[in-house]
């Protein structure tokens, strides 16, 4: 009989009187101090953060296991939704039990793959004006990063929202600058020991609140016109174009959503669409500057599939890109935009032999089972074929099933459909009609994680191709 695995059993990093690992954890990228710790002292161990304990894990089976016990046995670390819902957000990633089934179903009916295939011509128009965008910065340095925030998010308030805020033909005052002054500030009151936030305000924290209180005037103005709409097209009711105009009609039945619940799944969605894949896409650039060899072979596949167009203009175009897909697996693989996920033991468990008590916080650590041998050989290489059938026969292991990019279990991301989507247009309009070029040392070139990962320093030259 396999012995159970007690908390106080489990290896810990070294850490100071009273205050245990906290100056190191405070001190690092949250994420890549989780990894640091997983590599050195074991797969599954244990910290302390100023007396409060938690356990790290970046065992893939327990991790899973964990996420398929959601919403019954766990939870997201309880402060995510306290720092949430004190910035007003109230939705489907922060909300628990019932509540989350309810909102649950909503987005999942928005997005799910009849719906996202439906939001083609949307996706074409706002891909047509980036290419210009580009055209238009011919030879020039851009921060890619930066670019491709304004690209998701008007393709998320288009598909969304059914708003065309077309960031990409405006310059300046644009709402990605208050956007991405959000997840930083979540992130760091998420993982604070001490709120003095609600004490005395610093001057991030002044920014922080004037953003959100920009944000929210925006957000205001999506539902307010949304709740026009039906007055000259009453048909909207019965039949909603998009995701906020079916929150709409479920806030009219009895036990419906109230206005918060409203307003915060619209929050949610603008911050999450926006966010992870444009910060995916950005990686994707990252390693296509410096791998020649697979932007020939993604060209080959984008020209076939392709001719004459400059970007995808059907669902079949997409669907054909297997490779392109590919790369895009890879990269996430390599670089996930979302390393950690904090979860919280709603009752006593045993999971994989360990014993996780109520209350227990689970630090998961997603990058280190995605990039280790025993799941993916030559795991740290930049390897897209391993992603096609039968295209690498010398790597013994592959075990897709590890990727939580999208999480798992009954919270999967119902995003993954449109963040591919929009991944394989962007990536194949790119390479068809430019040339890109790296334009800083690859080492300097920074992970950041605020609350998502993303690429700092990005510098890329754009020219077109003839």
């Amino acid at each position: 009989m396999t012995k159970t695995i007690n908390f106080k059993d489990l290896p810990a990093p070294k850490g100071k009187p009273i205050f245990g690992n906290l100056k190191e954890f405070a001190a690092n990228e949250k994420h890549t101090v989780l990894e640091k710790w997983v590599n050195e002292v074991g797969s599954v161990l244990r910290i302390s953060l100023a007396g409060k304990k938690f356990m790290v894990s970046g065992n893939a089976d327990l991790n899973n296991e964990i996420l398929k016990s959601r919403p019954d046995k766990f939870r997201r670390f309880y402060k995510i939704n306290e720092i949430l819902e004190e910035v007003g957000i109230i939705g489907v990633f922060n909300a628990e039990g019932d509540q989350w089934k309810h909102h649950r179903k909503l987005t999942s009916e928005a997005l799910n793959l009849k719906n996202v295939q439906g939001f083609l011509p949307t996706l074409h128009k706002v891909t047509e004006r980036l290419m210009q965008r580009w055209a238009n910065k011919n030879g020039e340095i851009v921060d890619i990063q930066k670019e491709m925030m304004r690209y998701t998010v008007d393709i998320t308030t288009n598909i969304a929202f059914g708003y065309d805020i077309n960031t990409l033909e405006k310059d300046g005052d644009v709402i990605q600058n208050h956007l991405e002054k959000i997840f930083p500030m979540i992130n760091k009151r998420i993982t604070s020991p001490i709120p003095l936030w609600r004490l005395i305000k610093s001057k991030d924290d002044k920014e922080f609140e004037n953003a959100l209180v920009e944000i929210e005037a925006f957000v205001q103005r999506f539902i307010d016109e949304a709740k026009e709409r039906p007055t000259n097209h009453p048909e909207l009711k019965q039949n909603p174009t998009n995701f906020l105009e079916a929150l709409l009609v479920e806030q009219e039945k009895e036990g419906g959503l109230s206005d918060k619940e409203v307003f915060g799944n619209v929050f949610t969605i603008l911050l999450a669409g926006e966010d992870t894949t444009s910060n995916s896409i950005s990686w994707i650039i990252y390693y296509l500057c410096q791998n020649e060899k697979v932007v020939e072979k993604l060209r080959k596949e984008i020209q076939e599939v392709l001719g004459e167009d400059s970007l995808p203009s059907t669902n079949e175009q997409l669907t054909a890109l297997k490779y392109t897909e590919a790369v895009a697996m890879e990269v996430m693989r390599l670089k996930p935009v979302t390393p950690n996920l904090y979860l919280q033991a709603l009752e006593d468990v045993t999971i994989q032999n360990y014993e996780i008590k109520k209350g227990m916080t689970v630090m998961m650590q997603n990058k280190v089972p995605q990039t280790h041998n025993e799941h993916f050989s030559e795991p740290d290489a930049f390897i897209p074929d391993r992603w096609i059938p039968n295209g690498c026969p010398h790597l013994q292991n592959h075990s897709p099933q590890t990727i939580k990019v999208f999480g798992a279990g009954p919270r999967f991301c119902p995003g993954r459909n449109l963040a591919f989507h929009e991944m394989k247009m962007a990536i194949a309009m790119l390479l068809k009609n430019f040339d890109f070029t790296l334009e800083v040392d690859p080492k300097d070139v920074k992970e950041v994680f605020a609350f998502t990962m993303y690429p700092d320093n990005l510098k890329v030259s754009i020219k077109k191709r003839d």
